[in-house]
């Protein structure tokens, strides 16, 4: 019987929904009652085996650096990347849907060589995350697309969204788990003064596009539950932190910010 470790599934709870969440809200947004299903289907499953198979590349090039065994990591890989192959063919070759294309290789260059950081225990950084982050939300718009039928302004304008709003909990989550290291100040001080930071530019992004009617006013009602829970943490920096609740929680704004998203786009 298999078990998890030999099907090679990623390990970061967080990353699965950078993954589902953008990926719902390009297929709502871009959705209509004459489109079938089967195009978005067959999407997930393609998306999903890429990015399963993301952590077999890991074990595998983790493997080769440290001279281990590398068939079980390699063949898991093979499976992985021949089944996202398969599932997504047919986009191109049935559906016409061609931009996937430059969608897929942007995908597996941003997530190839955020795999090479993780080789070089660089992934936990600020920018090996966002890294990260930018390949996973591109299935926000690659979602659109297959659903709509079209590359327009939308398309790019959820991606830039998801972004923004997923760089949020890289920032956040360190100052929790950096506001534990009692011993080390220098960065604890240094999380907080990065925290506060990019959520200062966060607000101030979103207020200049509300402003300029780049984005309606409702996607702001999207954002409030992270700024509202990062501006707490700053303003009470040695709180109690249990990680677990504070994954959770990541998880219920994620679905709030789900709702607020595709509405907004949705009436526009």
């Amino acid at each position: 019987m298999l078990k998890r470790a030999d099907l090679k599934l990623p390990k970061e709870h967080g990353a699965w929904a950078m993954l589902y969440v953008p990926f719902a809200i390009g297929a709502l947004v871009g959705a209509s009652s004459s489109l079938s299903p089967a195009p978005l289907f067959l999407l997930f499953l393609s998306t999903t085996f890429i990015f399963v198979g993301r952590e077999a590349l890991l074990e595998w090039c983790r493997a080769r650096v440290r001279g281990k065994p590398t068939r079980p990591s390699l063949r898991m890989l093979v499976i992985y990347l021949g089944a996202g192959g398969l599932s997504g063919a047919p986009l191109l070759l049935i559906y016409h849907r061609f931009w996937l294309a430059p969608f897929a290789i942007l995908t597996a260059f941003l997530l190839a060589f955020n795999t090479w950081q993780a080789v070089r225990r660089e992934d936990r950084t600020v920018i090996g995350e966002t890294i990260a982050i930018l390949g996973l939300t591109l299935a926000a718009p690659s979602a659109y697309y297959v659903a709509s039928g079209s590359w327009d302004k939308t398309a790019l304008g959820l991606w830039v969204i998801c972004v923004l709003y997923f760089t949020s909990s890289v920032f956040y989550v360190k100052l929790r788990v950096h506001s534990l290291s009692r011993r080390r100040e220098e960065l604890r001080r240094q999380s907080w003064w990065r925290c506060a930071a990019y959520h200062l530019f966060l607000t101030t992004a979103l207020l200049l596009l509300a402003a300029t009617g780049s984005l309606d006013l409702f996607v702001l009602f999207a954002f409030i539950p992270v700024l509202a829970r990062t501006v707490w943490q700053l303003a009470n920096p040695g709180g109690k932190t249990n990680l677990k609740r504070v994954g959770v929680l990541e998880i219920v704004y994620s679905v709030v910010f789900l709702v607020f998203v595709t509405l907004s786009f949705r009436a526009v």
